[in-house]
């Protein structure tokens, strides 16, 4: 009898026993906070960041957001591991929720952001454009080196570039083309104003034969007056400009010529020794100088005398006013060449012995770029 009372007792303490901790276990599992919900968030709160572009207008504040999610995912998994009654995911929805707080952050200034470069773009691009324009004017006919003129084909591509992608909604791409288009086309014109800047250091001499050429021309004679700069042949008389023409000259035409073959028109005062009418010239019509003169002959001696030049180099000659031109470019071996119809009439009002007299330019090179 005892012994079924003991049993009895003890049955009941062990079902209690199971009951309780049967109890504890379902209460454990009803509610433990799992992180699915907060961590799906998340997931959507990174997606839309990063559609936002936060990845490159808020970079530092979305890397902070994926550390954070990277953190949860990994204290996700640990606790996954863990006997389920020993489980708890309270960090794990604390770094989702500060996942979702950051990447909020993120795309709220990545908008800022875009908005701020948008309008930088709107005055931008009109910018180098203008520098693009400017080159074109200024510097674009100049004999530029090789580098300089890649620098400035460059620009206009990048240019082009920098303008569709922000015509796209592609900003942080229109920005990058942009700001390359800017160094290119600055690192052009700096070069090619070194270039004008050296050869305007005989200014005062180009001044000095425009004065000459004016003084001429009012005592009546018929005088030829030759801007490089300018790409002009104008025809001067009672101290008047009669008419102007469109010039091209040698492709190296910044600078006086030194020798035969350096593609260069000389600058100084000339005359017409000789009127070529077609048939007599391999070009329309031309007016042959007195290239080199004895300026130029001393100029060529000592050059070759203080070794400047090599000593087997020759003086240039055959320099004329010639037609065939209105090509657009510097295309002639030192020659001046003017269009068939310009030709005709600088050929009719100059006769041998006209002053033909040669200058880089008449204005300063202030006065040019301005």
């Amino acid at each position: 009898m005892k012994m079924k009372k003991r049993t009895r007792y003890f049955l009941t303490i062990l079902g209690v026993i199971f009951f309780s901790t049967g109890g504890y276990f379902i209460y454990k599992y009803l509610t433990v906070q799992t992180p699915e919900t907060e961590m799906k968030r998340a997931v959507k709160a990174l997606a839309d960041a990063k559609k936002s572009e936060a990845t490159v207008f808020a970079a530092e504040k979305f890397a902070e957001a994926k550390s954070e999610f990277g953190m949860a995912m990994d204290e996700w998994e640990f606790q996954n591991k863990q006997i389920f009654i020993h489980r708890n995911y309270h960090k794990t929805i604390t770094l989702a929720k500060k996942t979702v707080e950051l990447c909020n952050e993120a795309t709220k200034k990545a908008g800022e952001e875009k908005d701020s470069v948008k309008n930088r773009m709107i005055h931008l691009l009109p910018s180098i454009e203008q520098k693009i324009n400017y080159f074109e004017k200024y510097y674009k006919n100049l004999p530029l080196t090789k580098s300089t003129f890649n620098a400035y084909s460059n620009s206009k591509l990048k240019y082009q570039e920098a303008t569709n992608s922000f015509q796209q909604s592609k900003i942080y791409e229109a920005l990058t083309q942009a700001g390359e288009a800017e160094s290119l086309i600055n690192q052009a014109s700096a070069k090619a104003k070194l270039l004008l800047e050296d050869y305007f250091r005989d200014y005062h001499l180009w001044l000095k034969n425009a004065r000459l050429a004016r003084s001429l021309s009012s005592r009546g004679q018929t005088v030829i007056l030759v801007d490089k700069l300018a790409a002009t042949c104008s025809v001067l008389k009672s101290g008047k400009t009669l008419e102007t023409f469109h010039a091209e000259f040698g492709q190296n035409w910044t600078g006086d010529k030194i020798r035969r073959g350096d593609k260069a028109t000389p600058e100084g005062v000339y005359k017409i020794i000789r009127k070529k009418d077609h048939g007599n010239t391999k070009y329309y019509k031309s007016l042959l100088l007195n290239y080199p003169n004895n300026e130029d002959k001393a100029r060529f001696t000592a050059l070759i005398k203080k070794g400047n030049i090599p000593k087997n180099s020759k003086i240039g000659s055959l320099i004329e006013i010639h037609g065939d031109g209105g090509k657009g470019v510097s295309w002639t071996d030192g020659c001046i060449a003017l269009s068939n119809a310009d030709m005709d009439k600088v050929f009719q009002q100059c006769r041998v012995s006209t002053p033909v007299i040669i200058i880089g330019s008449e204005r300063t090179l202030n006065e040019y770029l301005k």
